[in-house]
């Protein structure tokens, strides 16, 4: 009996924190003895070379950028193109280049693994082992492998979530500053806005605040926007978005031998999103008027987190094609997702704990499903398919927040009583 409470006694934090100084010990041990490649292919990465390609990317055109060269031209200083905001291309005026890539991809590694130890400390020891289990999924893997700006972003916004707090405005601010770094530094976090879906005026103005920097921003950097837009790569290759399957089901007919229908540069992928979309709003509004209390975000860090984590994904979403390692951004849903389960052990059977427990297992199911070995090959259905049902029950946990946050904040104006809402 004493030999369990040690164990019982250790926590989340600890368990990931632990576990993740593990991974990365195994890696660097694996790729010295093995290799870079066959060490990654065993986590279910498809491994580019040279090492962090993605961080070699952005050194490499900083670095010359600073010597007259134009980042945006294809192909100008890399085999890729350069697809992010300008403020990268600073570094060349620091004299970095593609040889400290190493160096600067560990320290956003690092960034973002303490990030995530700080958003789920406090939770059991078996909650941290799930969590881990995310965190070292493929689609995650695949952004470290890279040593891929996004892992900065998240340490953002995943700081801004930690620090935010309704009734308190300095704090606000700085959860303001942190997503305004990010949204300079890669745009991702102007979906943050999601934030309103726990609607409140100090949310409201929250979001409106975000926004406005964001548009401003957009405005001042629009020629550019065109640029990375340009240069980002639209594949179904180890990708999610409402264009992918589109696109996959055409290389899989090409593989076949039969011709490409072409779908995706039609009307058809925007219209399917706008149709799931309206599902995801018919579903909310039934749940609303049927008082049915589940999904239900609160105040804490962990519900500011998963608002910001699934704005992120159904924004990204609607961008039409996203690499795999961005759906690193659902990390930032885990910790409530956890905090679910807890509220609902006693009521394992009821249909809240189910809806909780089945949006849980899809989040971990694109995690897991949508890196492959082989994917820059095959086209895989399944995580596609994840993919679409995840978008349906985000966007539909973001409206029926809003539907229900709203409503309350009605009543709580005119001075009435909440109607109960079941189970």
């Amino acid at each position: 009996m004493s030999s369990i409470r040690p164990i019982c006694s250790i926590g989340s934090g600890t368990v990931v924190a632990v576990g993740m100084i593990v991974v990365a010990a195994a890696l660097v041990a694996f790729s010295r003895v093995v290799g870079w490649a066959p060490t990654w292919r065993a986590f279910g990465v498809t491994p580019l070379q040279p090492p962090f390609f993605d961080m070699h990317v952005i050194n490499d055109y900083a670095a010359c950028a600073w010597k007259g060269m134009d980042a945006y031209v294809l192909h100008a200083c890399n085999v890729d193109s350069f697809n992010i905001p300008p403020t990268w291309l600073w570094l060349g005026f620091l004299g970095v280049d593609g040889s400290d890539s190493t160096w600067l991809s560990a320290v956003v590694i690092s960034a973002a693994m303490i990030v995530m130890v700080l958003m789920l400390q406090g939770r059991s020891w078996y909650q941290g082992v799930i969590a881990l289990g995310a965190m070292i999924s493929p689609s995650v893997m695949m952004g470290v492998e890279r040593g891929n700006l996004d892992l900065l972003i998240l340490a953002l916004v995943g700081s801004a979530a930690l620090i935010y707090e309704e009734r308190r405005i300095g704090r606000s601010c700085w959860a303001i500053a942190f997503l305004g770094l990010g949204i300079a530094l890669k745009l991702i976090p102007v979906f943050c806005v999601s934030l309103a879906a726990r609607f409140s005026r100090q949310t409201f103005i929250f979001a409106c605040v975000t926004a406005a920097f964001s548009l401003i921003y957009l405005d001042l950097a629009l020629k550019y926007v065109f640029l990375i837009r340009r240069n980002v790569p639209t594949t179904f290759i180890l990708s999610y978005g409402y264009k992918v399957i589109f696109l996959g089901v055409d290389h899989s007919r090409s593989e076949a031998g039969l011709s490409p229908i072409g779908l995706a540069d039609t009307w058809v992928p925007a219209a399917t999103a706008a149709l799931i979309l309206i599902c995801a709003a018919a579903a909310a509004v039934n749940s609303f008027r049927k008082r049915r209390e589940f999904c239900s975000v609160g105040t804490s860090a962990a519900g500011t987190a998963f608002l910001f984590g699934a704005g992120i994904y159904c924004g990204t979403y609607l961008l039409g094609t996203n690499f795999v390692y961005r759906l690193m951004f659902l990390l930032l849903c885990v910790p409530q997702l956890l905090d679910w389960q807890v509220v609902r052990k006693r009521d394992a059977g009821n249909a809240a704990a189910i809806a909780e427990l089945g949006l849980f297992g899809t989040v971990l199911g694109a995690l897991w499903l949508n890196g492959n070995a082989n994917g820059h090959s095959a086209f895989l259905l399944l995580p596609q398919l994840f993919n679409w049902f995840l978008f349906f029950c985000m966007a539909a946990v973001l409206m029926l927040n809003l539907l229900r946050t709203s409503a309350a904040s009605v009543f709580s104006h005119r001075g009435l009583a909440q109607p109960h809402h079941d189970v």
